[in-house]
């Protein structure tokens, strides 16, 4: 099954995605789960749109998405309600100062900062994947 980079970006008060390994294709919702939830018919329809030349087999086999955000706005919008700066900061252990900092898109991370970001997010998704209850 081919695996798609989907490249997730803030687009003024909506999330935005493409794909690099589709050409011309866009997709922009107001919410990143309305985004999720449309991206796949809205990719079908694209490759209904395409010359059979442009088309590739992995096209109508199957495939999966990997989502990649551009940056710290587009994750935070991405995630709104479940994961706020605040916790970012707290998850990754960055300033929040620092944090709202690269939310407001008043500074940039560097590629250290997403890392730490990164498994600091992973760390913390294997903690709730141990979480247990009495009696379940």
């Amino acid at each position: 099954m081919k695996v798609l980079d989907v490249i997730v970006c803030k687009a003024g008060k909506s999330v935005s995605a493409n794909l690099p390994e589709v050409d011309g294709f866009v997709i922009s919702r107001p919410s990143f789960d309305k985004l999720k939830k449309d991206l796949r018919s809205g990719l079908e329809f694209h490759f209904e749109g395409l010359y059979e030349e442009e088309r590739q087999p992995w096209m109508s086999e199957g495939y999966a998405f990997n989502f990649i955000f551009e940056d710290i706005p587009a994750l935070i919008d991405s995630f709104n309600g479940t994961l706020n700066q605040s916790l970012l900061a707290r998850i990754a252990g960055i300033n929040e100062s620092l944090m709202r900092q690269y939310v407001a898109g008043i500074k940039k991370p560097g590629k250290k900062v997403k890392e730490r970001i990164k498994n600091g997010l992973k760390e913390f998704a294997v903690e709730l994947n141990n979480i247990r209850f009495t009696g379940v």
